[in-house]
């Protein structure tokens, strides 16, 4: 495979994996009767399944391998990486609504390389001062937009919602560095790390969900009609199969063909998308009250990810 065409389908790989995993979003929107516990549980329980089935041919092989410290990681990734970060993601967009949690969430491009400078390339913190002052000022505009619109009872909510958004980065960004790091001298590839992990994740969200059915049964909840429950577990099987298992897949795929410091700035996409999936959903264009505060977001993360290019010599030294 030429350079080229290894390059043109590795870019495919990764837009295909953003497409996939913009579409979580959009779950938690689809079904607002249900909690984002459940929606994470019952995603990621599916997900154990899936992986599972691709487990079970390689058991033999796998299972020799698998150490006591292969575990803990296993464990702690997955709670940061997945049931901790979804939980955190699903609760943001029933309260604080699907774009400005895909917009504060579309951060982690940056927040990944900055908070591991010291192992991925050092840039000094001034450099992205600029950058992330025009990031600030499109979260702080569509939030202060959003809280108008709303009654100002909801206003406490909506800046918890925005917290939860931001430790939902802060989450999934210590997850990338851990996995980063521990992948580098794992005795595993990555396509079976991530069965792994799969395995782990769903084993975590079953004991966690039937925890919660156990000591927190809600009677004043009204009931869920069978039908809902029935589209709730075909979202989740959709996403299990396709934002998990093969958006994983698509996106190893992409790293192993293009520059690792150029295919973590692609996940911009995954914002790009779940903005126009949210768009598609309520069947209208961005308003201009909104337009303005996202741009302003893009322009920032594309600023502070041309900085870091420079800053490894991987761009023109001209602003």
């Amino acid at each position: 495979m030429t350079s080229r065409t290894s390059f043109l389908s590795g870019f495919g790989f990764a837009l295909a994996a953003c497409a996939l995993w913009g579409a979580i979003f959009l779950v938690p929107v689809v079904l607002p009767e249900f909690s984002a516990l459940q929606i994470t549980f019952g995603r990621f329980v599916l997900y154990g399944l899936v992986a599972l089935c691709v487990f079970l041919p390689q058991a033999a092989r796998l299972l020799p391998r698998l150490q006591a410290s292969d575990v803990r990681h296993l464990i702690w990734l997955a709670l940061t990486g997945n049931i901790v970060y979804f939980a955190l993601v699903a609760t943001s967009v029933q309260w604080i609504g699907m774009a400005v949690t895909s917009l504060i969430v579309g951060l982690v491009p940056v927040t990944v390389p900055l908070l591991g400078r010291k192992t991925t390339g050092a840039i000094p913190l001034r450099r992205m001062l600029a950058p992330m002052a025009l990031i600030l000022a499109g979260i702080v505009l569509i939030n202060t937009r959003a809280m108008t619109d709303e009654p100002s009872a909801q206003a406490g909510r909506h800046l918890l919602g925005v917290v939860l958004a931001v430790l939902a980065v802060l989450s999934w960004s210590r997850y990338a560095l851990d996995n980063t790091r521990y992948l580098a001298q794992s005795r595993f590839n990555g396509t079976e790390w991530s069965t792994l992990w799969g395995l782990v994740v769903g084993l975590i969200s079953a004991l966690l969900w039937a925890l919660l059915w156990l000591i927190g049964p809600d009677s004043h909840q009204p009931a869920i009609p069978a039908q809902r429950w029935q589209l709730f577990w075909l979202l989740n099987l959709c996403i299990a199969i396709f934002s998990s298992w093969l958006g994983n897949w698509m996106w190893n795929a992409a790293s192993q063909r293009l520059p690792i410091t150029f295919v973590g700035q692609l996940l911009v996409f995954e914002t790009l998308f779940a903005l126009a999936y949210h768009f598609i959903y309520e069947r209208r264009l961005p308003l201009p009250g909104e337009l303005a505060p996202i741009l302003l977001i893009l322009l920032g993360i594309a600023w502070s990810l041309k900085r870091f290019q420079r800053a490894r010599g991987l761009a023109p030294a001209q602003d």
